[in-house]
This record gives C-alpha cells, sequence and structure tokens, in this order.
C-alpha cells in the first residue's frame, strides 16, 4: 500500500514540476527578452539581433535543429529611429518621455522652442479658412495640438490637421493612451503624442529636441529551425511568433514587450524543447520572425525566399500576444477554417483549457497573413484578457499573468499532434 502510494504521489510530483517547468521556462524567458539588455528588441543598438542570437542559442540547446547550416535567415528593411537626446517641455514644465508623451512613428527630428496652437471640436476652423492660414505661412514655427477626440471623425479639416498639409513645425495628438509604432519612413516634421491632462488650451509653447535617423538598410534575420517527424517527415507543422518589438525611443526609454511578444516566443520554445524530448510524428518547424512590428515583413521575405517547399506545410500557427487568456483565446482566420477551427473547440470542450475560444475573419495583422495568402492553412491565436499594456512602456515581465501559459500550451499540443 506504501509502495502504491509512494509510486502515485511520485508520478503527481512529475507531471506537476514538468508543468511548472513550462511556465518557469516561459518566465526565464520573459525576463530575458523584456530585460534593458535586449534594448526592446528594435534596431537601436542592435536589440533585435540580440534577441536573434538569443532564440537560435535556446533552439540549439533544446535540440532543434537548423536549416542549411543556420539558424538565420537574414534580409533587410529601412527603419525610423529616435536615438539619443529626448525632451519635451509644455511652458518650461517637463515631461517625461514613455509615460507623458511618445514620439510618433516616422516623425522628422526637431530642436527648439515653438508656439503652440490649439484645435479642438469648439473652435476648429472649416477646411477654406486653414488653406488661408496655410497659404499665410501662419503655421511657420508653431505646433498644431490636435484634440482629435472631440472633433467628429468626418470632419474635413481633421484629416488636413493630421497629416499636416498646413506646413507646421510640428503636430501634437492629445491621448487617453499612450501606443508607440514603427515607421519605415519619416516626414519632414515633428509628431508628438500626449497624454491629454498634460496640455490645456492656456498652453503656450513647447521647447522640444527629437533626434531622428533613418536606417534605410537595416538587417534583419528570422530565427529558423526543426524537428523531424518520425513517420511523416516531409509533411509540415509549423508554430511561428514575432520575436521583434518597439525598441528604444531615446537614451532613457526602452519598450520591454513581454506580452507582446515575449510570451508568443516563450510558448513557441517551450513547444520547441518538448518535441525535442517527444519526437512528433510529422516535422515540427519552428520560425521567429523579425520585423513583425514595421510591417510584418520577416515572414513576408520568409514566404518570397522559403527554405523548404511550402506545399509541404500542412499547417501553420502564429502566437502573440499570448500572455494573458483568462477570457479565451482569439483564433484569427477561424471564420474561413471552419473545421480546423471546430475540431479546436472540441479539444477545448472535452477538457476544458480555456474560458471560451472566439473566432474572426482573416486580417493582415500578424505573420500569419503571407502564408494564407498563399493558400496554406493557418491560425493567428493570440490571448483574451483584461491586461491594458500594449505598445507601451508598462508591458512588463513582472505584471504578466501567464495564468493560462500551460492550458494554452496544453489546447495547442493537442490540436498538432492531431494533425
Amino acid at each position: 500500500m506504501f509502495k502504491n502510494s509512494l509510486f502515485f504521489l511520485e508520478i503527481f510530483l512529475f507531471i506537476f514540476s514538468a508543468k511548472s517547468q513550462d511556465v518557469a521556462y516561459a518566465k526565464k524567458v520573459l525576463d530575458t527578452l523584456a530585460s534593458p539588455y535586449f534594448e526592446g528588441r528594435g534596431a537601436i543598438n542592435d536589440g533585435e539581433k540580440k534577441a536573434a542570437i538569443y532564440i537560435a542559442q535556446e533552439f540549439e540547446r533544446v535540440g532543434v535543429q537548423p536549416f542549411k547550416n543556420s539558424f538565420f535567415q537574414y534580409f533587410n528593411y529601412p527603419i525610423n529611429t529616435i536615438y539619443g537626446d529626448l525632451s519635451v517641455a509644455i511652458d518650461g514644465e517637463k515631461l517625461q518621455a514613455g509615460v507623458d508623451f511618445i514620439v510618433g512613428a516616422n516623425s522628422g527630428k526637431i530642436k527648439g522652442a515653438f508656439d503652440l496652437v490649439h484645435y479642438n471640436a469648439a473652435n476648429l476652423p472649416s477646411k477654406k479658412t486653414i488653406q488661408k492660414l496655410s497659404k499665410r505661412n501662419f503655421f511657420l514655427n508653431k505646433f498644431i495640438v490636435v484634440d482629435g477626440a472631440t472633433i467628429p471623425s468626418d470632419n474635413e479639416t481633421l484629416p488636413l490637421l493630421k497629416i499636416n498639409v498646413v506646413g507646421a513645425t510640428g503636430v501634437i495628438f492629445l491621448e487617453d493612451k499612450l501606443t508607440k509604432g514603427l515607421a519605415t519612413t519619416y516626414v519632414d516634421y515633428a509628431i508628438l503624442k500626449v497624454k491629454r491632462e498634460k496640455i490645456d488650451r492656456k498652453s503656450h509653447s513647447i521647447t522640444v529636441t527629437i533626434q531622428q535617423k533613418l536606417v534605410s538598410d537595416y538587417q534583419s534575420q528570422n530565427v529558423i529551425g526543426y524537428i523531424q517527424g518520425t513517420e511523416f517527415p516531409d509533411s509540415l507543422i509549423v508554430i511561428t511568433a514575432h520575436y521583434d518589438h518597439l525598441g528604444r525611443m531615446g537614451d532613457e526609454v526602452y519598450f520591454p514587450g513581454a506580452n507582446d511578444n515575449g510570451s508568443g516566443i516563450a510558448l513557441m520554445l517551450n513547444f520547441a524543447a518538448h518535441y525535442a524530448q517527444h519526437p512528433p510524428r510529422k516535422t515540427m518547424v519552428f520560425m521567429a520572425f523579425g520585423a513583425e512590428e514595421s510591417g510584418i515583413l520577416g515572414s513576408n521575405y520568409f514566404v518570397k525566399h522559403p527554405l523548404f517547399h511550402l506545399q509541404h506545410l500542412n499547417f501553420l500557427i502564429n502566437v502573440d500576444v499570448i500572455g494573458t487568456g483568462e477570457e479565451g483565446l482569439m483564433v484569427v482566420n477561424g471564420v474561413e477554417l471552419t473545421t480546423a477551427f471546430e475540431k479546436l473547440q472540441t479539444l477545448n470542450t472535452q477538457h476544458h483549457y480555456v474560458a471560451e475560444i472566439k473566432k474572426r475573419k482573416n486580417a493582415p495583422n500578424s505573420d500569419h497573413y503571407w502564408f494564407i495568402e498563399k493558400g496554406i492553412p493557418a491560425f493567428f491565436i493570440y490571448g483574451l484578457g483584461s491586461r491594458k499594456a500594449y505598445h507601451d512602456v508598462e508591458d512588463i515581465a513582472a505584471t504578466l499573468p501567464m495564468n493560462e501559459f500551460n492550458n494554452i500550451f496544453l489546447l495547442l499540443r493537442d490540436f498538432m499532434d492531431g494533425l
């Protein structure tokens, strides 16, 4: 009796430790990728390259094999960067970068002190008046402050201000939440997004320094490897996740990107470790894409320059912002792939892995898109939850719950094993 109890206890502890180890490893990956060393995994200080090297080292450590003797597939793209000294003050009061303001993705460089001109629903001139003011160079050496939330979206003047056809030195957009992006081009004026409470109608001046440079030929890389199938090595199942994020904004601010998409990389690496220990029937391919945040460029390059025959690819699962999931999962392209979606739903119903699985139509919003364009069946899966940190400085590893990580892992494992 004692021996049997001890045996079952050992089995329980093994299962528990195995599941806990998945989360422990995932959290280690998150802590690593979201740390200052990786610079927000962008172009400045080669943060993206550092992350790619780390993923390749993890692939090698767990037993993933490279294609063509290298895990790296290199490609180049232009990227607009905001580097060095960065400062903004409104009426002499300094704002905190990343907290009170962010620089627009395609902003140009600027340095100096300038007057503010405020526009909202109450005082927005007509399109004709704006054009007259522009011809008189009224906006020269001025920043326009646009409170778009108060202006109807169909207003004919608002688009002119948004793209600065009036020739202002800079444009400030008032925001309730600061959301950063990336751009592959830039404009010849400054763009700022500022928290609404930091500027009011009485604010009359801005002192600003933005250093900007377009890196026209930045070299990035996809990180790709595989574990060969035991029964059907020429049939491929692919799991993908982008590893890049928003990088730095000036010397002092970086965007950690724990959920977006350190969480997806953590899940992908867990699958790599799992299938290295439990050889799959079909070949499993793991692809960490670069430059997703700049326009899903790494996956586009891969589809145009594949390392294997795309017709051998049975199914692709792309994971992103997967560190939540307490409210379930969203499956992009689930509307189109009805049979595969129903299979995923059936597995979840049987095992109660996540609260709910929702579906939506395909969209060009992540790396799955180019594969679907080639006729390859694919899902883009992301977590649903209350976490608001997204494309900002608050997307840190310490506050990412990861409560559903094991269940998401098990759901996708069961789904892929059944393909």
